[in-house]
């Protein structure tokens, strides 16, 4: 159970950068492709990241569930359907 807590911290500290990095790198496309700058190849870039933070996002949700049922909680999720 500690190995999915220390993962779930490492997880989390990695959202929350990946998360700043997407958002930083969607403004400066915006900023260059205003002023009149090819950025397909950035586009190509930030939907990648985008992609790895919303698997790293899905991976957090899952060890999240884990330790909830562990502790005994049934995740809404699961009681849902």
């Amino acid at each position: 159970m500690t190995s999915d807590h220390d993962e779930l911290a490492i997880l989390t500290r990695e959202i929350a950068y990946k998360a700043t990095y997407v958002q930083d790198q969607t403004i400066l496309i915006e900023v260059l492709e205003d002023d009149g700058h090819d950025v397909s190849d950035y586009k190509r870039e930030l939907a990648k990241e985008r992609s790895h933070l919303a698997t790293r996002i899905a991976r957090q949700f899952k060890l999240l569930e884990i330790a909830s049922a562990s502790e005994g909680h049934v995740p809404a999720s699961l009681t849902q359907g």
